[in-house]
């Protein structure tokens, strides 16, 4: 066995090339052994999605919208970059009126895709989900995207042109509110300032009232100033009155002369 051994080391050392040769012969074999099997793995993988989006699409064709996602979804974890997968699942939940999610993954396929065909597609389809939200302004912004990477797109033009159609009525109708607001501002200011007139014109007739009663209250209490009261008895009885009072205040002074010893000063007024 060693005699073997040390004649193979001895043919190996005359015959290096040869050596090296079969070295890198053997290495190919094993490269080559290798990337078959792996395409053989890829092979089974694609033909694996390629069914699973055949079922997908057969679902989708019969409207069973369900099935079609669970078809796609299964093709996106064997090949989670497949375009033509993730656009499918995002045309299904469309149907099945998940919008939001829809939009994502068509938004996700135009960032990814290179193909400017399914890059106009999933613009034009986003542009469609946001014209059922009611979303115009963003609609318009993604048809035109559509038409950018598409501009025979007949379709996207004609969706474009309903959707600025939908703005600019929309706007008709905010003018038409807001003159409307600003026409009913203008009226309850109008009937405000007409309240604040009449309450002001109420305040002052009550304030007249008020002055008003508060004269004639003046007039009962005292006569005005200047004004002559009206006699009650005639100039005769008058006299008589005074000519008693006269001596009866006579009949006091000379009283109070005898207990103070000085006359009392007495003024009679005449009202006439």
């Amino acid at each position: 066995m060693k005699n073997k051994i040390q004649h193979i080391k001895q043919w190996m050392q005359k015959n290096k090339k040869i050596v090296f040769v079969l070295f890198i012969l053997k290495f190919l074999v094993q490269i080559s052994i290798l990337g078959i099997v792996m395409l053989t793995t890829a092979k089974c993988s694609a033909q694996s999605t390629n069914s699973l989006l055949r079922e997908g699409n057969k679902n989708y064709n019969k409207e069973k919208y369900n099935n079609a996602t669970e078809s796609y979804s299964k093709a996106l974890q064997k090949a989670p970059h497949d375009v033509r997968a993730a656009f499918n699942q995002a045309d299904a939940l469309y149907k099945l009126n998940e919008l939001d999610k829809s939009k994502e993954m068509f938004a996700a396929v135009a960032k990814a895709s290179t193909n400017t065909d399914i890059q106009s597609k999933s613009f034009y389809n986003i542009g469609n989900i946001h014209y059922k939200q009611e979303k115009w302004e963003e609609s318009v912004k993604a048809y035109k995207e559509s038409l950018k990477r598409n501009p025979k797109d007949e379709d996207a033009k004609y969706n474009l042109m309903m959707a600025m159609d939908k703005i600019k009525k929309n706007q008709n109708n905010q003018n038409k509110d807001d003159k409307k607001d600003n026409k009913k501002d203008n009226k309850d200011n109008k009937d405000n300032k007409q309240q604040n007139q009449n309450k002001q014109q109420d305040k002052n007739q009550d304030k007249q009232q008020q002055n008003q009663q508060q004269g004639q209250n003046n007039q009962q209490q005292q006569p005005k100033q200047g004004q002559q009261q009206q006699p009650q008895m005639s100039k005769e009885e008058a006299q008589k009155l005074l000519d008693a009072i006269g001596a009866e205040e006579s009949k006091v002074q000379q009283k109070l002369t005898k207990e103070k010893g000085q006359p009392a000063k007495g003024k009679i007024q005449k009202d006439w």
